[in-house]
């Protein structure tokens, strides 16, 4: 990591060690189109309930960041919907990812399906990937898997692209299988596993289902498999009420609709007591102070591709 990256940090956490609310990262919600209709999509699910408007403006996420920034930011997430198809005019994602490297963010990343190629600026690339062939295309579509299979064969991309696997009812079964196909492709860093954070409500796990699953997925680490989660994050991750340990002010959220959540959106609502995003578990350990979390999350979540 480059010392100044490495100063922008280490001034972020001591800060907050002393009480400052300032945020780490800033992650904007660019908009809520996407070209799928996968099964265990929240806003698909709610789609009915979401605000009129549903897409930000370039102004609007550039004049975003730029006051994250000055407040403490310094990575910047794009997701959706489906990020890489959000525009403005003739300005794209690419634009996006230019701006906040321009402000001066150390990592900036997106979130995609893959189905629509790949945006090269940022950092970091977050693939969703279900599962093998079968499972993946049953919750998302036919043919997507190859699809995106296809385009990360083709990219270009110099940075990270790990892997980003939601365990539900659909897939509890295929935890080896989607860390073996992930350790087979030279192009994928790795992969994190997050539970369903829901609605829909029906394809939640059990407790039961959780514990064995992190045992499973510790098991499948200790055997040197390419698993992102840090081992003390695995540690937390049944753990499913965050309402009181959240580190809410870690993240920063602009919504489509203009409003700014301090922390997780789900927050106070029943999706919040059930809990299955592994990064809050990471953020709370980084907080913290745990070295070892540090230490297993910076390599791609933090470093600049410029390195």
């Amino acid at each position: 990591m480059a010392a100044s990256e490495m100063m922008g940090y280490a001034k972020w956490w001591l800060k907050s060690i002393f009480g400052s609310k300032a945020p780490l990262v800033s992650t904007i919600i660019t908009h809520y189109g996407c070209n799928l209709r996968c099964r265990h999509c929240s806003i698909h699910s709610n789609g009915a309930e979401l605000p009129g408007k549903n897409k930000l403006s370039y102004e609007e996420i550039a004049d975003e960041l730029t006051v994250q920034f000055k407040k403490g930011a310094r990575i910047a997430y794009f997701e959706g919907g489906e990020t890489t198809l959000w525009n403005d005019g003739e300005r794209d994602l690419g634009d996006l990812i230019k701006a906040a490297k321009d402000i001066g963010y150390s990592n900036v990343g997106y979130t995609t399906n893959g189905t629509n190629g790949f945006f090269t600026g940022s950092d970091v690339i977050a693939v969703s990937i279900d599962g093998p062939r079968e499972t993946h295309d049953m919750i998302r579509g036919e043919g997507v898997f190859d699809n995106l299979m296809e385009n990360i064969a083709n990219t270009d991309f110099t940075g990270s692209i790990y892997v980003n696997t939601v365990l539900q009812k659909d897939n509890i079964d295929h935890i080896e299988d989607t860390v073996k196909l992930v350790a087979g492709n030279e192009k994928l860093s790795g992969v994190i596993f997050n539970f369903i954070t829901p609605p829909p409500f029906d394809l939640a796990l059990t407790q039961e289902e959780k514990r064995k699953a992190i045992e499973k997925i510790r098991e499948l680490k200790k055997e040197g498999y390419p698993i992102l989660n840090s081992k003390k994050g695995l540690e937390l991750l049944a753990e499913e009420d965050w309402s009181k340990k959240c580190p809410y002010h870690v993240t920063v959220f602009l919504l489509p609709d203009g409003s700014h959540h301090n922390g997780c959106p789900m927050h106070d609502t029943p999706s919040c007591e059930q809990c299955g995003f592994a990064a809050v578990r990471e953020y709370y350990l980084i907080k913290k102070g745990s070295l070892s979390t540090i230490n297993e999350m910076s390599s791609i979540f933090a470093m600049s591709k410029k390195r």
